[in-house]
């Protein structure tokens, strides 16, 4: 039992100082700490969101995450998708959902409106999606505007 013991924290120890290496060769725009971010849909309801965050995980890390937990993947893709008052409802190796209470302003006529977003990362594909309307964004570090829509 012992040599298991051992032979699991070298390899933990092995993995540790190869993922560096790799997240240097790999990095780019849309990367957030290990994660490369691939795109992010908004699916507007009311004054609620879901935010569905899809990315890949570097190689090394994917070893690390299964022995440790999620506990620092959830870390990481709350903070790039930068929402107050998120709550990660799915969470796997190539994707996330969100759920964003209050994400948009409530007007008394039954209309809302969801404003200007900033992403800690830079976004391949945004989408947003609101009852009546879709708009699609490229490479992008924020929702450069408000999108305003009614009741469903």
């Amino acid at each position: 039992m012992r040599r298991l013991a051992y032979g699991l924290m070298i390899f933990l120890c092995l993995a540790a100082f190869a993922v560096p290496a790799t997240a240097t060769e790999n990095a780019s725009e849309y990367r957030y700490g290990y994660i490369t971010v691939q795109s992010v849909e908004i699916d507007l309801v009311n004054e609620d969101a879901t935010v569905n965050v899809t990315y890949a995980v570097d190689d090394g890390v994917q070893v690390l995450v299964h022995f440790l937990g999620m506990s620092d993947l959830r870390t990481k893709i709350t903070e790039a998708a930068n929402f107050q008052n998120a709550t990660i409802e799915e969470i796997g190796m190539d994707h996330a959902v969100l759920a964003v209470n209050g994400v948009a302003r409530s007007f008394d006529d039954g209309t809302f409106r969801f404003y200007e977003h900033d992403f800690l990362v830079s976004v391949p594909q945004l989408t947003v999606k609101s009852p009546q309307e879709q708009r699609v964004y490229y490479n992008t570090t924020r929702l450069p505007a408000s999108i305003g829509y009614f009741r469903t």
